[in-house]
């Protein structure tokens, strides 16, 4: 227990004052989600006059213009307006509780003991908060690596755990574990292909940030799976580090690719005009990724995207402060649109909206 308390002690320490009290909690919401002051989620206005708080310490507003444009008399909204929380009906403090929670790369089952919520809650609640990254984060197409990017996949155990009509549908037999069949996995076979690209960190800059990384869960690896991602992802005439994998020969038109041939018992070598040839980079982030994943004890294919994508933010932004990271945190999850979830439930039509995301 002493252990759990010195790990969580310094996090919870910034998080002490955002959990006064409901009021303070929403007034620090709204803060970090109109910096410049309240507009309308509807029409950005901000011709926007303060009304009476709801129950829950959020704060009601009347926008003026909406209300003109619909021939009203108010046009309200709520500081969760338009947001992934507006069909929530928790108190903001028990929100921020769980997103300091989940900043700390918990699975459900301890977020649930920490915030004494039951643990169904909290793995809705994270479900929520994984899907918001992954659409303003993780999707976002302004986020290219540059100069110095290695690339490497790697293979992670993920099947249609507990859903028996999905593993219907892919006919084949349920998964069983600890068997490992010969070639390159699949996500019909049960272990998901990961691709991950990482930009070296600049260590001649003390303030470069850590090694920025970019994850993308694939069915199969292949060229043509991975060349969009990579023209999308890397900038043209950057430093492309890979194995021999042949899939890689592509990039030699748009890159300068070097590679390293592990096969010959190559891992790194330093060519002629300095540059340090290897893939270490990424094969350190597969350990981290790795562990990240063992604590949900089991993953099913609908969610690893989600937990991918949170691993993907925690550690390009793990060279902030803790507070920051939070705050960061926040930005994301209240600029997303929910085009995604909405999406998504229109292929799952059958589950709750919270958790369609696959």
């Amino acid at each position: 227990m002493w252990l759990l308390k010195f790990h969580w002690s310094n996090p919870m320490k910034h998080l002490i004052p955002y959990l006064i009290d409901d009021q303070k909690a929403a007034d620090d919401l709204r803060q970090l989600r109109w910096p410049n002051g309240v507009q309308c989620p509807r029409c950005r206005s901000d011709a926007v006059e303060s009304r009476e708080r709801c129950a829950n310490g959020l704060q009601r507003f009347n926008c003026e213009h909406c209300a003109v444009r619909l021939g009203q008399q108010f046009a309200m909204f709520t500081d969760w307006t338009s947001s992934i929380f507006e069909e929530s009906k928790l108190c903001p403090r028990d929100w921020l509780l769980v997103i300091g929670l989940w900043q700390l790369k918990l699975n459900a089952t301890a977020i649930a003991a920490a915030a004494d919520i039951q643990e169904r809650t909290a793995q809705r609640w994270s479900n929520l908060l994984d899907g918001g990254i992954y659409e303003t984060y993780h999707l976002d197409p302004t986020r290219q690596l540059e100069h110095q990017v290695e690339a490497d996949e790697c293979y992670q155990s993920a099947g249609s755990k507990g859903l028996a009509r999905e593993v219907e549908r892919c006919e084949r037999a349920p998964r069983q574990r600890g068997i490992q069949l010969r070639g390159r996995a699949t996500a019909a076979t049960g272990r998901p292909p990961i691709l991950g690209l990482v930009q070296r960190r600049d260590k001649t800059d003390q303030d470069a940030p850590a090694a920025q990384v970019s994850l993308e869960v694939l069915e199969h690896v292949r060229t043509a799976t991975i060349k969009p991602i990579i023209a999308a992802k890397v900038k043209v005439g950057a430093q492309f580090f890979t194995d021999e994998y042949n899939i890689y020969h592509f990039t030699k038109a748009d890159y300068d690719h070097r590679t390293v041939n592990h096969g010959a018992g190559e891992y790194a070598r330093r060519d002629p005009d300095g540059t340090c040839v290897h893939c270490n980079t990424m094969e350190g982030m597969w350990s981290g990724l790795r562990n990240f994943l063992d604590r949900f004890k089991g993953i099913s294919q609908r969610f690893l995207h989600l937990r991918v994508a949170r691993y993907e933010f925690l550690h390009n932004y793990k060279h902030l402060n803790w507070d920051q990271t939070f705050e960061a945190t926040l930005r994301s999850i209240f600029s997303t649109t929910g085009d995604y979830w909405r999406r998504m439930a229109h292929q799952h039509r059958r589950m709750p909206l919270t958790l369609c995301y696959r």
